[in-house]
């Protein structure tokens, strides 16, 4: 709820997951939308975009938007926590982070 009002004016316009005042519907009218305004499709899959994310790449964008020391402590902390498999083990993580979950947040922001 910190980060929201600033980072939310920076998001993607065609960002709709973790928005306030947006939702998966919105996403497919956008799409459906389009569907009719192009005769054309893209369609991208990056295989294991969330699990190819670098912490501390992660952390230099996020301190692009915030010097509050518990937010980023917080962040860190969420990044490195061990993964809990379905077997019950738990295995340690250098990279990544769970496909939709909150933390991979600042990859949806625009770079520019």
């Amino acid at each position: 709820m910190y980060l929201e009002p600033i980072v939310e004016p920076k998001f993607h316009n065609d960002s709709y997951g973790y928005r306030p005042k947006r939702s998966q519907h919105d996403a497919l009218a956008q799409a459906r939308t389009r569907c009719w305004k192009y005769d054309w499709v893209l369609e991208i899959d990056i295989k294991g975009y969330f699990d190819s994310i670098d912490f501390e790449l992660m952390m230099a964008l996020l301190k692009k938007h915030t010097e509050e020391r518990w937010i980023l402590l917080y962040v860190e902390r969420w990044l490195k926590a061990e993964l809990a498999e379905r077997d019950g083990t738990t295995r340690s993580r250098e990279k990544g982070t769970p496909q939709g979950s909150v933390i991979a947040l600042p990859t949806m922001l625009q770079t520019s």
